[in-house]
């Protein structure tokens, strides 16, 4: 029954592990590049295409393209690969033969999870491990940091599309995609609305987890700065790469904690009329504008702390997740996915059984 499998669907299956090898390759080739070069970014620089054509610019516009085809896959993986598994032999009557050589309707389903979905599934996680591995700073990087919160111009590990094209995370969704695909072709029984039904199941999911569960994976850091503080630095150097916090929630709170909705409009600033307090006046030396300009900032901050005071504020919070969590939240978030894989093979299982031969 596998070899079986495999003749029906080695075109499916060799053309969905090309391209993941392809994006993988090109991942590869372009995160040595961009190891090599100490100002280069794994993610967001397509700023520089069409402008820079150097090899720098070419590998990191590369990364932050395979970064967003590798957060699509599974989406497209579930639809075109997951339903078509299975639709085609039934539009195409192909599964009579197969139903009426006893062999049972179990090992019929299964040999096409084997046959297809885990090749698959383990190609897209190895896709993730690449990408994960790019993001891994070279030698020789230095990263400013404010407490809990990264400076640098790199993107939460903890969310969309850093966390979705990591390994484990990466792998989970893309079999949870293919067994929603699958169970979608067997209820449905038409390729076109398996498929349409199925990207929509799948966007759904990966939305859910993204703002609905992972903010959830683990207790909330918090910040706490007076409303009279300032922020504190720290530096890192070399090393592992920091990473930026995901930050969850931020603003004013009072003293129980819960956020105050400051209003602005009720707080003085201090001049008058048309002039420009900050505008340095004819008589003035620079030294004598510079110890205006100082006491101005001290009065102005002196004035909104009363303001915020008298709206019920007590401090400013920033809640957020360390970004040293990330491989807490992959496992998480893996073992989620792969639960509702489970959970999506019961009416793919119920769907098999009505499947007339």
């Amino acid at each position: 029954m596998i070899w079986v499998t495999w003749r029906h669907h080695r075109t499916s299956l060799v053309v969905s592990l090309g391209i993941i090898a392809a994006l993988s390759l090109a991942a590869l080739v372009s995160g040595i590049v961009v190891k090599r070069d100490p100002y280069a970014d794994a993610f967001g620089s397509m700023g520089c295409f069409g402008a820079d054509v150097g090899a720098v610019c070419l590998a990191a516009t590369t990364l932050t393209a395979v970064t967003i085809i590798a957060t699509m896959l599974p989406v497209l993986l579930g639809a075109l690969v997951g339903v078509t598994v299975f639709s085609r032999d039934i539009e195409q009557r192909t599964h009579v033969l197969g139903l009426t050589q006893s062999v049972s309707r179990v090992r019929w389903f299964w040999s096409r999870v084997l046959v297809v979905f885990v090749p698959v599934t383990a190609a897209a996680t190895l896709l993730g491990f690449v990408l994960e591995w790019t993001r891994i700073p070279g030698e020789g990087r230095n990263y400013a940091m404010v407490v809990g919160r990264s400076m640098s111009p790199y993107y939460s590990n903890l969310s969309y599309p850093i966390f979705q094209s990591s390994g484990l995370a990466l792998g989970a969704y893309t079999f949870m995609a293919l067994v929603l695909g699958a169970a979608l072709a067997l209820l449905v029984r038409s390729s076109i609305g398996a498929m349409a039904l199925t990207i929509a199941g799948a966007v759904t999911v990966l939305a859910l987890f993204q703002f609905v569960a992972r903010p959830h994976y683990a207790p909330l850091s918090v910040d706490v700065t007076p409303i009279n503080g300032s922020v504190t630095y720290t530096a890192t150097e070399g090393g592992s790469f920091p990473g930026v916090s995901w930050d969850i929630d931020e603003g004013y709170v009072d003293i129980r904690g819960n956020f105050v909705d400051v209003r602005y409009d009720e707080c003085t600033w201090g001049g008058s009329g048309d002039e420009n307090p900050y505008d340095q006046l004819p008589e003035e030396t620079g030294a004598e504008y510079s110890l205006r300009i100082d006491e101005l900032e001290a009065q102005r901050d002196r004035e909104m702390e009363v303001c915020l005071q008298g709206q019920g504020v007590d401090h400013r919070e920033i809640r957020y997740h360390s970004a040293d969590q990330f491989r807490r939240f992959q496992l998480t978030e893996a073992a989620l996915a792969l639960v509702l894989s489970g959970i999506f093979m019961i009416p793919a299982l119920w769907g098999l059984r009505r499947l007339k031969p």
